[in-house]
C-alpha cells in the first residue's frame, strides 16, 4: 500500500521569525494583506488592487494621497476623468472602503482622520461618486425593508450603515458650488456627447429628486429605528434641498464659465427639473439671489432668462414677484401712510422689472397678466412698482388700460368675483389711469367718452352689492377729475367719498413712482445663507469706553495725564493668520520622552483584525481596543458582507474563553456585549452553538454563567427588549456621525420623566404614584366602563327597535388584517428553546441513569414507562 502513495512535490515551510504574526495561518490566502511599498505605486491598477485587498489606515491614506486630483499631473491619472478604471476605484471606495472606515474616522476626529475624509469626499465629488452613493443608499433601504427574516436581527448594524451612507452623501453635496465644480470638470472632456450624457445623469440625480427622495426615505427609516434625538439630514428637507440646488445654479450663472452658451443650457436643464420638486419660491430665491438683493450684474440673469421656455418663464416671473414682495415689502406699517410715500424699494423694483420687460416682450405680457390675476390681492406697493415699470411701454400701457376697464365693467366679473379682488382691480385701474393721463392724455379722454367706460359705470351703480357700487363711484369721480373741468366734475355726495378710504382711492391717480436704480434694493440685508459679510476690525475708538460729559468736582485733580495717542493704524499682529490649537495628546505630558509610544495601535476595522487583537494578550493597548470595539464592529459588519458569518464561531469561542489578564475595567460587561453581538448577528446558528457549549464545553462555572446571560439577554434583544436591558450590561447605544447630543431642555423633570417612561424612577415616591395610577385605571375598566356601556345601551331605545346590520363576507374579509408571519418563533424555538431543553433533558436522564446503577450490577436498569411514572406520582 505504501508504494501506491507517491509524493508529487515536497516543500519545506520556512521557519517564522519571532516577530511574525502568530495568527497569519488563520487568514485565507485571498484575505492576506497586500505587501507593497508606498513609494512603488505608480499605476491606478495597483491602487485599485490595494483598495480591494482590505487596506489598513496607513495604506488607505497613501493610496488616497496618490489618487488626489492635484497629483494627476504627476501620475498621469485623473480620478475625475469618468473612465472605466476611475469608476471601478470609486465603486470600491463606496462599497468596500467607506463602510469599514467612515464610522471609525468620525469617532476619531483627529487631523489624520479628517485628512482622509476630506480626500475621499474630494474624490467622490463627481457624477459617478454621487450616483454610486445614491445606489448604495437605495440598496441599504431595500435591505432594511426586506420582508424575509427577522428585522430585529441586524437592525443596529443596518441603522448605523444607513446613517453613515446618508452622512457620506451629504458631505459630498455640502458645498454651495459642487454643481459648478462638476460642470467645470465635465467641460474639460473633449467628447461633447459624453459630457451631455453625464450632465443629464446629474440632472436626473439632483434635479429630478432622486437624491431627495432616497435621503427622505432613509431618514424616515432611521427615525423609526431609534428613539434618540438626532439631527435630520438636510438632503431630506425639500425646502432646504431646493434652496441648496438654487445656490449651486446661482454660482453657475455668476462665476466665470468656459462656454457661456453651454453653461446657460445646462442651467436651464437643471432649473426646469428643479422647479418640479414643489418648492418653487425657495429655488428661485436662491438662483436669482443677485436680482433680489441688487448685489449682482443683471447681464447673466437677463441672457439666462431669454433661454427659458414660456411655461418656465411664467413660473420664474411669478416667483420673483412673490420673493420681491416677501423681502422688500414690509406690511407691518399703516397702509394709509405707506401708500402715499414712495420708498426706495419701489423705485428699485420698478427699475428691475423694467430691465426685464425691456429685453423681453413676453415678460411684459406676463406682468400684465399677473396684475389682472394674482396681483389684485398682492401688496399695493408691489403693484405700484409693476405699473411704474409697464408705464414706460406706451403701447402696453394703452392696451392694459383698455383691458382692465373692460374687465372692471363686465357683469359676470361684478357678480361672481370676490370683493377683495375687485378692490385690487380698482386700485390697479386708478394707478394705470394716472400714468396714462400724464403720458398719453388723449387716450384717457377717449376712454372717458367710450361705451366701454359708460357701461362699466352703469353696471357698477346697478349692482346689488353696496361695496361694488361704491367702487364704481370711485372710478367715476377719479375719471371726471382727470378729464373734466372743475365746474363739470362728477360728485356723488356720499359719506364713502369723503371718508379716509375714499380719499385714498382718489389719490391713487396722482401717485407717480420714478424708475430708480437696482442698487436701491441693497439696503435690505442680504441672505446670510449666500454670503457672510466680512468682519469689521475694531478700531481703537470703538474699543474705548464711551464716557459722557460730567462736571468736575472741587476735589478732582487737575493734573493732566499723559496718554499715548493712537494714530488709528492697525497693528502688525492683525495681519498674521490665526491657527487652531493642535490636538492634545496624553502621551506628550509624560516627563520621560523615551517611554512615549508614537506607533499606537488603531481601532480594528475588519473582523480578522478584531480576532487578532483579542488573541494578542501581550499588547495591552491593542487588546483593550479590540475588546472595546468588539460589539459595535460586529453589529456594523453584520449588516453587510460575510465577515461575521465566516468568523462567528471563532469570535464566540475567543470571547467565551477570554481571560482578564490586565484587570480591565468593565471587562465582564464588554465581553458580554461582544458575545451578545455575535448571537444577535447569527441567532439560529449561534444559539445552538452557545447551547452546545454550555453543556459540552470545557469551561468554568463563571464562563457558563456568562453563556447563559448571553442567551437570555440576546433572546430579549431579538424580541425587542434590548433597550430595557442596557442597564444590565452597562452598554450604551453606539453613536453615529449624525447622532446629536442629549438635549436636557427637551426632557421633562426627572420626577415627571419617570412617570411617562419605562425607565427606573429616581425618587422613592414615584412607584406609589404609578401604582395608584395603575389601580385607578384598572378600577375604571372593571367598574365604570361596563356601567357606561349599559347606560348607553339603555338610552338607545328598546331592544325591539334595534336593528342589527350584517356585513357581507367580502366587507369582513376586506377589513380583516392579514396575519404577519412570526419569524422570531422559529429562531427562538430552533436556536434557543429546543437546544437548551433537549440537552438539559439528556443531562438529567444521564444523571438519573448513573444514580440508579448499583455497585454490584453490571447492566443498566430499565427506565420506567412514562405512564407508569405518572401513576406512581399521582
Amino acid at each position: 500500500m505504501d508504494e501506491l502513495l507517491v509524493p508529487l512535490k515536497t516543500t519545506t515551510k520556512p521557519r517564522s521569525s519571532p516577530g511574525s504574526n502568530v495568527e497569519s495561518h488563520h487568514l485565507d490566502s485571498k484575505q492576506q494583506p497586500l505587501k507593497w511599498s508606498r513609494g512603488e505605486m505608480k499605476s491606478p491598477e495597483h491602487a485599485l488592487e490595494i483598495l480591494r485587498s482590505r487596506p489598513q489606515q496607513e495604506d488607505l491614506r497613501a493610496v488616497l494621497k496618490w489618487l488626489h486630483p492635484s497629483k494627476s499631473s504627476n501620475n498621469g491619472f485623473n480620478v475625475h476623468g469618468q473612465t472605466l478604471l476611475a469608476s471601478q476605484i470609486i465603486h470600491t471606495l463606496v462599497n468596500d472602503v467607506l463602510p469599514d472606515y467612515w464610522s471609525l474616522l468620525n469617532l476619531e476626529q483627529n487631523e489624520q482622520s479628517r485628512a482622509i475624509m476630506d480626500t475621499m469626499i474630494l474624490i467622490l465629488s463627481n457624477v459617478s461618486g454621487i450616483s454610486m452613493l445614491t445606489s448604495r443608499l437605495k440598496t441599504l433601504i431595500r435591505r432594511k425593508d426586506a420582508p424575509e427574516g427577522n428585522h430585529s436581527i441586524r437592525d443596529s448594524g443596518q441603522a448605523e450603515a444607513l446613517a453613515s451612507a446618508v452622512v457620506m452623501l451629504e458631505s459630498v453635496l455640502k458645498p454651495w458650488d459642487v454643481v459648478y465644480t462638476i460642470w467645470s470638470r465635465l467641460c474639460g472632456t473633449s467628447d461633447l456627447t459624453r459630457r451631455w450624457l453625464l450632465w443629464k445623469e446629474l440632472v436626473a440625480l439632483l434635479g429630478s429628486g432622486r437624491v431627495l427622495s432616497t435621503a427622505s426615505e432613509a431618514e424616515a427609516i432611521l427615525a423609526k429605528s431609534t428613539d434618540q434625538i438626532r439631527e435630520r439630514s438636510k438632503l431630506s428637507d425639500g425646502s432646504g434641498y431646493c434652496f441648496w440646488l438654487g445656490c449651486n445654479l446661482n454660482r453657475m450663472l455668476v462665476l466665470p464659465r468656459l462656454d457661456e452658451d453651454d453653461a446657460r443650457k445646462a442651467c436651464v436643464q437643471m432649473l426646469e427639473r428643479a422647479l418640479t420638486l414643489g418648492h418653487v419660491d425657495q429655488t428661485i430665491e436662491a438662483t436669482f439671489e443677485g436680482v433680489l438683493n441688487g448685489t449682482g450684474d443683471l447681464g447673466p440673469y437677463l441672457s439666462f432668462h431669454k433661454t427659458l421656455k414660456a411655461s418656465t418663464k411664467k413660473t420664474v416671473i411669478y416667483s420673483l414677484l412673490r420673493n420681491l414682495t416677501k423681502i422688500h415689502m414690509n406690511t407691518s406699517s399703516d397702509s394709509s401712510a405707506r401708500d402715499v410715500e414712495s420708498p426706495k424699494s419701489i423705485e428699485g423694483i420698478a427699475a428691475l422689472l423694467y430691465r426685464f420687460s425691456k429685453n423681453d416682450e413676453d415678460i411684459a405680457k406676463l406682468l400684465v397678466e399677473w396684475l389682472s390675476n394674482d396681483g389684485t390681492v398682492q401688496d399695493l406697493r408691489m403693484r405700484r412698482a409693476t405699473i411704474a415699470a409697464l408705464a414706460e411701454h406706451l403701447d402696453i400701457l394703452k392696451s392694459t388700460v383698455t383691458d382692465t376697464l373692460r374687465t372692471f365693467g363686465d357683469k359676470l366679473y361684478i357678480k361672481h368675483t370676490p370683493v377683495m379682488h375687485q378692490e385690487g382691480m380698482t386700485e390697479n385701474l386708478l394707478l394705470l389711469l394716472g400714468y396714462a393721463n400724464r403720458k398719453i392724455p388723449l387716450h384717457v379722454a377717449e376712454s372717458a367718452r367710450s361705451d366701454l367706460y359708460l357701461n362699466a359705470i352703469s353696471n357698477r351703480l346697478a349692482a346689488s352689492s353696496h361695496r361694488v357700487s361704491v367702487l364704481g363711484m370711485y372710478l367715476g369721480t377719479a375719471m371726471s377729475r382727470l378729464v373734466d373741468p372743475p365746474e363739470r366734475r362728477m360728485n356723488f355726495d356720499s359719506e364713502e367719498m369723503t371718508s379716509s378710504q375714499g380719499r385714498r382711492y382718489l389719490s391713487l391717480t396722482e401717485l407717480q413712482d420714478q424708475l430708480g436704480s437696482i442698487d436701491d434694493l441693497r439696503h435690505k440685508e442680504a441672505n446670510s445663507e449666500f454670503s457672510t459679510p466680512p468682519m469689521k476690525k475694531p478700531t481703537a475708538k470703538e474699543n474705548e469706553p464711551k464716557e459722557g460729559h460730567r462736571k468736575k468736582t472741587p476735589n478732582e485733580s487737575k493734573v493732566i495725564s499723559i496718554e499715548e495717542i493712537d494714530d488709528g493704524s492697525e497693528s502688525e499682529d492683525e495681519d498674521l493668520p490665526v491657527y487652531a490649537k493642535p490636538d492634545s495628546d496624553a502621551s506628550d505630558s509624560d516627563e520621560d520622552p523615551t517611554v512615549i509610544e508614537r506607533n499606537k495601535p488603531t481601532a480594528p476595522v475588519y473582523i480578522d483584525d478584531l480576532i487578532s487583537g483579542l488573541r494578542d494578550t501581550e499588547n495591552y493597548d491593542r487588546h483593550l481596543l479590540a475588546l472595546t470595539h468588539a460589539s459595535p464592529l460586529i453589529r456594523r459588519k453584520a449588516a453587510f458582507g460575510t465577515e461575521v458569518t465566516d468568523n462567528c464561531e471563532d469570535l464566540a469561542n475567543i470571547l467565551t474563553g477570554l481571560g482578564d489578564k490586565w484587570n480591565i475595567e468593565q471587562f465582564q460587561e464588554l465581553r458580554v456585549q461582544g458575545m451578545i453581538a455575535v448571537l444577535v448577528a447569527q441567532p439560529l446558528e449561534m444559539g445552538q452553538w452557545f447551547s452546545r457549549t454550555y453543556f459540552n464545553g470545557d469551561y468554568s462555572i463563571q464562563q457558563r454563567a456568562t453563556v447563559l446571560t448571553t442567551l437570555g439577554l440576546g433572546a430579549r434583544e431579538l424580541a425587542g427588549y434590548g433597550k430595557e436591558d442596557m442597564a444590565l450590561t452597562k452598554s450604551n447605544p453606539q453613536p453615529t456621525s449624525k447622532d446629536a447630543a442629549s438635549f436636557p431642555s427637551k426632557q421633562l423633570p426627572p420626577k415627571l420623566h419617570a412617570l411617562y417612561t419605562s425607565e427606573k424612577p429616581a425618587l422613592p415616591d414615584i412607584p406609589s404614584a404609578k401604582a395608584v395610577h395603575t389601580a385607578s385605571r384598572t378600577l375604571e375598566q372593571a367598574i365604570l366602563q361596563p356601567m357606561a356601556l349599559q347606560a348607553a345601551d339603555a338610552l338607545s331605545g328598546p331592544n325591539a327597535l334595534k336593528v342589527r346590520t350584517f356585513s357581507s363576507r367580502m366587507e369582513v374579509e376586506k377589513r380583516r388584517t392579514k396575519p404577519i408571519p412570526n419569524a422570531l418563533a422559529k429562531v427562538v424555538a430552533e436556536g434557543f428553546f429546543f437546544p437548551l431543553t433537549g440537552r438539559w433533558g439528556m443531562h438529567v436522564q444521564g444523571q438519573y441513569v448513573l444514580s440508579s446503577l448499583s455497585p454490584s450490577s453490571n447492566s443498566l436498569p430499565a427506565l420506567p414507562h412514562p405512564m407508569q411514572e405518572k401513576q406512581h406520582t399521582s
